[in-house]
C-alpha cells in the first residue's frame, strides 16, 4: 500500500521529492535547475526521490519503475530512487532510453550510481548530488554522440542520394556501349564468306580433271 500511495502522488514540480530532508535549500535548488536543463537537452522527464522507509512487499527497483511509469506515462523519463532505511538505490529508465543508447552503457551508469550512493565517506547530501550529476553527465555525453552519429548518417545519405543518379547514368552509358559492342560482334559472327567461282579448263580430256584429285590407298601403297 505504501508503494502504491507513493506512485499515485503527483510528480514533484521541480523534479525532486526529498522525504529525507537531506538536501539543503541551496543544493536542492541547484539540482532542480540541473534536472530541468537536462530534461530540455534530452527532451525527457527527470526526477529524484529520497525516502525514509521501504514499502513492504516490493523492491526499491520495482517501486522506482512503478513511480516512473505513473509520472511519465509513455514519455521518455529517468528516475533515481534512494531509500535511507535500507541505504538502497535504483535507477529506472523509460524504454525510449534503452532504444536510444547501448544497453551496456546504461547498465554501467546504474552501477556507478549505486556505487556513489553507497560511499560512506560522503554525507547523504553529497552522495545524492554527486550521483545525480554523474548520470546526468553520462547521459548527456551519450546523447551528444548519438546526435553526431545521426548527423553523420544524414550527411552520408545525402551524399549517396547525390551520387546515385551519376552512378546510374554512368552505368547506363556503359551498359549501352557493351550492348553496342555485343551487337557488332554478333553481326560479324553471323556473316558468311564464300569462295569465289573459278573457271577451270579441261585437262587430258576429262571434263572435271582440272579441279578434282583422286587418291587410292592399298596395302602396297598409294597410287
Amino acid at each position: 500500500m505504501a508503494g502504491w500511495v507513493l506512485a499515485q502522488t503527483p510528480p514533484p514540480a521541480d523534479g525532486i521529492l526529498d522525504e529525507t530532508r537531506a538536501l539543503t535549500p541551496e543544493i536542492h535548488r541547484q539540482l532542480a535547475e540541473e534536472l530541468k536543463q537536462f530534461g530540455l537537452d534530452l527532451k525527457c522527464e527527470a526526477w529524484i526521490t529520497a525516502s525514509s522507509f521501504s514499502p513492504a512487499g516490493t523492491t526499491l527497483r520495482r517501486q522506482a519503475q512503478i513511480t516512473r511509469r505513473e509520472w511519465s506515462g509513455t514519455r521518455p523519463a529517468v528516475l533515481m530512487a534512494y531509500d535511507r532505511a535500507s541505504n538502497g538505490s535504483a535507477l529506472s529508465f523509460a524504454p525510449d532510453f534503452w532504444e536510444r543508447y547501448p544497453a551496456a552503457e546504461l547498465v554501467e551508469i546504474m552501477q556507478e550510481t549505486r556505487r556513489i550512493l553507497l560511499d560512506a565517506k560522503l554525507t547523504l547530501e553529497e552522495r545524492l548530488a554527486l550521483a545525480t550529476r554523474s548520470w546526468i553527465d553520462r547521459l548527456r555525453a551519450m546523447e551528444t554522440v548519438r546526435l553526431r552519429q545521426s548527423l553523420w548518417m544524414q550527411r552520408s545519405e545525402k551524399k549517396f542520394a547525390l551520387t546515385m543518379p551519376v552512378l546510374l547514368a554512368g552505368g547506363a552509358v556503359i551498359t549501352a556501349l557493351l550492348g553496342f559492342i555485343s551487337r557488332r560482334r554478333s553481326a560479324r559472327a553471323g556473316r558468311r564468306f564464300l569462295f569465289p567461282d573459278v573457271q577451270v579448263g579441261m585437262r587430258f580430256g576429262a571434263a572435271y580433271g582440272g579441279g578434282v584429285t583422286a587418291e587410292i590407298k592399298t596395302n602396297a601403297g598409294a597410287q
